[in-house]
């Protein structure tokens, strides 16, 4: 059945379509395939081009929102001219939605189907692409795409897990990648040249070994001659995990006042304290704590980013209660991170005591 279902998804998506469709023809194949997977309009199941209000004066408008019998958005869809390659921008469009319509699935369909996950299951900042689809008729992964979107048997259960296996497939990946790294440093030849010395111990004498090893090089190369890289995606992941895991119990004394502060409160005090002495405007407080003292979320943000940014995350990356919001001269609303460790608090450290601030370090 699955399979089935699928071909016809091709078959609208991608066989029976014009070469320079626009994007609203398009739609209209793309509304006809979530009627193959039994999500109807006349039914409520979806809202087309629906208009939220975002602020008091702001508007967004995503191309479909599907809903389920009670009326909840449960995912929202993004269409794109089937001839455009899909790039990073579309994908921001499709971010947003889903971020102001706190939906932790998205799905952006063109040349591909893309399928986007956004919320506690992984610690990256951006919404992580679980899938791409190509529209080929036998794709195993275009028929698990109908079991997971079929209406009738849609649940956040099987998309979670669905999720939490994708995601492990990317860290094994990456984790494959970075031990390629580790055998091609130079710094692990050695190791090899051992490893032979022991093979061969139990036929040769090892002084004879040593002076044959010592007169060879080991080189080992990639049979892909592509540059092993690791995605920045889990660059970013890498960096955050190094932070974290630098953490040490050192505290923090601002001007004798003689409380000891953990790293993110005392970034968050310091704040608070250069604020109340020097009332500056948000764009002036960003000059003085600029982004690259904290290295990814940036020391301070405006609150109405944070919460958009993490609006599918129970973990803010900032401090977000009501008594650690703070106000700018010019009545910005704003946060300070709570991403702090031993790699970047100096920076932080250094910087209060070029502003005139005493710190002491316990």
């Amino acid at each position: 059945m699955n399979n089935e279902k699928w071909k016809e998804i091709c078959f609208l998506l991608s066989e029976n379509i014009r070469t320079e469709i626009s994007e609203s023809d398009f739609e209209q194949n793309v509304i006809q395939s979530l009627r193959v997977l039994d999500w109807k309009e006349y039914s409520g199941d979806l809202q087309i081009r629906p208009s939220f209000p975002i602020g008091a004066s702001n508007r967004i408008v995503p191309d479909i929102v599907v809903n389920s019998a009670e009326k909840k958005n449960l995912f929202v869809i993004e269409i794109k001219q089937p001839n455009i390659p899909l790039n990073t921008k579309f994908q921001q469009q499709l971010f947003s939605y889903m971020r102001q319509l706190k939906l932790h699935y998205g799905v952006l369909i063109g040349q591909v189907i893309q399928i986007f996950y956004d919320g506690d299951l992984t610690e990256h900042d951006e919404p992580v692409l679980l899938e791409t689809i190509d529209f080929e008729k036998d794709s195993q992964k275009g028929q698990k795409f109908v079991e997971l979107f079929n209406k009738e048997n849609f649940s956040y259960n099987s998309l979670n897990t669905f999720t939490q296996n994708s995601l492990n497939k990317i860290n094994r990946k990456n984790e494959q990648k970075i031990l390629s790294q580790i055998i091609l440093s130079p710094d692990y030849e050695p190791k090899i040249l051992e490893l032979i010395k022991l093979d061969l111990l139990n036929k040769y004498d090892g002084e004879i070994i040593d002076n044959v090893l010592q007169g060879l090089s080991i080189n080992i190369i990639t049979k892909n001659p592509t540059e092993i890289k690791l995605p920045k995606i889990q660059t970013d992941i890498s960096e955050l995990s190094e932070i974290k895991s630098s953490r040490d119990k050192t505290k923090y004394i601002i001007n004798g006042t003689g409380t000891k502060l953990a790293k993110n409160k005392f970034v968050l005090e310091l704040v608070r304290a250069y604020l109340k002495e020097k009332p500056l405007n948000f764009s002036s407080l960003k000059n003085i704590f600029r982004d690259e003292y904290q290295g990814s979320t940036g020391v301070i943000n405006e609150l109405e980013l944070v919460e958009t940014k993490y609006a599918n995350k129970s973990n803010k990356r900032h401090f977000t209660g009501n008594e650690n919001i703070l106000v700018s001269s010019d009545n910005v609303k704003f946060v300070v991170s709570t991403e702090w460790g031993k790699a970047n608090i100096d920076n932080i450290v250094d910087l209060a005591r070029k502003e005139g601030f005493k710190i002491e370090e316990v």
